[in-house]
């Protein structure tokens, strides 16, 4: 997907198989579905060099989801919308749907403990300290306007946390209905039992603009917190339960 992945687990050479299989597994997605590899089924879709009914299965069925998201966003969200050339480009969902798929791996391999990450959303399982797992994983939203900087700390225990904003790649996130980019948040963090879920709600939402966190809230396994232009930050309610330093009840 045009970026990088991590694993951490508490005792790597235990759990080498699990690893270089989720790893695997998120190659096979990779080479299925960027579309930075000009021969990726997902490329040669966007080509119209291959039909989706001749693609593998899985393909069908993101793009499926992408059309059920496109449906709830009202047009906003798009695969073949997001860029701005208009390339078939599912990535707003694939993204998280692969850390999914990924840690479903890991946890297969025996794993209760760790966190995937991909371009820097990730999924945090269990707790890193097993003689305190009433906490989960430190997970730090960074600072759209200083990447050394952290605007919130948060705790997190068999969740995923997926970041959309403009801190990165600009104004990029672009709205299938107009191709104006989104441009009220700075960024968009979403806290979800699915990463794919939390991918797509935090890019859906940056281009809800100001209706996003009362849209996000409606989803009662989803929080939310917001980074205005300005530095001003704003949360849904549920947000409260993954600030740094409470207690979270286990799954």
């Amino acid at each position: 997907m045009g970026t990088v992945s991590s694993i951490a687990v508490p005792e790597r050479s235990v759990h080498q198989e699990a690893v270089e299989a989720a790893f695997a597994r998120l190659h096979e997605i990779d080479a299925r579905f960027s579309p930075y590899i000009p021969e990726s089924e997902i490329s040669r879709i966007g080509r119209g060099d291959l039909q989706i009914g001749d693609a593998h299965p899985e393909v069908a069925t993101v793009l499926q989801a992408c059309e059920a998201l496109r449906v709830e966003s009202e047009g906003r969200f798009s695969a073949w919308g997001f860029r701005t050339d208009g390339r078939l480009d599912p990535s707003g969902y694939v993204k998280g749907w692969a850390i999914d798929e990924a840690a479903a791996v890991l946890r297969a391999g025996g794993l209760t403990s760790f966190v995937l990450s991909v371009g820097g959303d990730l999924y945090a399982a269990g707790a890193p300290d097993a003689t305190s797992p009433a906490y989960g994983w430190g997970v730090g939203v960074v600072d759209p306007a200083d990447a050394a900087a952290i605007v919130a700390p948060l705790s997190v225990r068999d969740r995923a946390v997926a970041t959309s904003g403009l801190a990165e790649r600009g104004a990029h996130i672009i709205d299938a209905r107009s191709g104006a980019a989104a441009l009220t948040w700075r960024s968009l963090t979403v806290v979800h039992p699915s990463a794919a879920r939390a991918d797509a709600a935090a890019t859906i939402g940056i281009l809800m603009g100001d209706d996003a966190l009362a849209w996000i809230d409606r989803d009662p396994a989803a929080a939310a917190l917001g980074v205005y232009h300005d530095g001003r930050l704003a949360w849904t309610p549920r947000m409260d339960q993954y600030l740094a330093g409470r207690e979270i009840a286990p799954s």
